[in-house]
């Protein structure tokens, strides 16, 4: 069975010279917060998602139009994608605050990329380390449709337990081989061990950049367009970047969870290149 590379399945006026953090202890501030309530239930398996429940999902374009890679804001001028997004020296208009890919919502910005940082580790071996800073043109404005998610706190290496349940997005094709939604989809999978996940993946799986997420039945997974979009998991009413969309096998195939990168294993790269651009 062949394995490719998922290219499926981001300002309150504050200067932050870090990402937002949650109880950054300043009032009003806060990461990780949907400027709407999701929708009740729960991309392949997934759901339309309602305007605003995502607002740090962001689609990368091409010439500004074409949707090819997801990502999440995490600072006024920075995003985090999947490095194989960018690893052709590409710098992409990034879309933020939208919902409709073809359609006005009344809410989308659109900003250039000045500058791509890809981890040093990244091409070290399969999709490794695949993760990638995008430096904005300029800042963006947080509003209901356009927030920050949170990053992991900096003592944190570890993931939620397996079996927590998290949730991944995107505008990826919504079947292996199939056609792309023109609504945000999102849908729930559950955190799966270290050792089950390189069970079925094998050599390729490395456990201190990557983890995977999914159901072993198959089913629901992110799928091609998500690339470089989040895996976030909720707590204490913030949603944590725990996961970059990267790699898998097929889309929802029966035995093949997918596969992220490990952001709190990667967060001090984070913070620091942020820090020192």
């Amino acid at each position: 069975m062949s394995s490719f590379v998922l290219t499926l399945l981001c300002s309150i006026a504050v200067v932050l010279l870090r990402p937002v953090d949650a109880g950054s202890g300043r009032k009003g501030l806060r990461c990780g917060v949907p400027g709407v309530p999701r929708a009740p239930d729960r991309i392949v398996g997934g759901s339309d998602a309602i305007h605003g429940a995502w607002p740090w999902q962001v689609s990368l374009r091409e010439w500004g139009i074409f949707h090819f890679c997801g990502g999440a804001l995490i600072h006024k001028r920075w995003v985090l994608t999947a490095a194989h997004c960018v690893d052709d020296g590409s710098k992409p208009h990034v879309t933020l605050g939208d919902n409709r890919e073809s359609g006005d919502d009344g809410t989308e910005v659109t900003i250039k990329t000045q500058k791509v940082f890809i981890h040093p580790n990244y091409g070290s071996g399969f999709n490794n380390y695949d993760v990638a800073l995008l430096k904005l043109k300029k800042r963006v404005r947080f509003n209901k449709y356009i927030r920050p998610v949170c990053l992991p706190s900096q003592s944190s290496t570890t993931l939620p337990p397996p079996g927590t349940v998290c949730s991944i997005t995107g505008w990826g094709t919504t079947r292996e081989g199939g056609s792309s939604p023109n609504r945000l989809q999102e849908a729930d999978v559950p955190i799966v061990s270290d050792s089950q996940c390189s069970s079925v993946h094998r050599f390729r799986f490395d456990s201190s950049s990557e983890f995977c997420a999914g159901y072993m039945a198959g089913g629901i997974d992110t799928c091609q367009g998500d690339s470089g979009g989040p895996l976030v998991c909720e707590k204490d009413g913030n949603y944590f970047l725990h996961g970059v969309t990267s790699w898998g096998e097929g889309c929802a195939r029966p035995g093949y969870p997918g596969v992220y990168a490990r952001v709190a294993a990667l967060s001090d790269w984070i913070r620091n290149t942020i820090r020192n651009n």
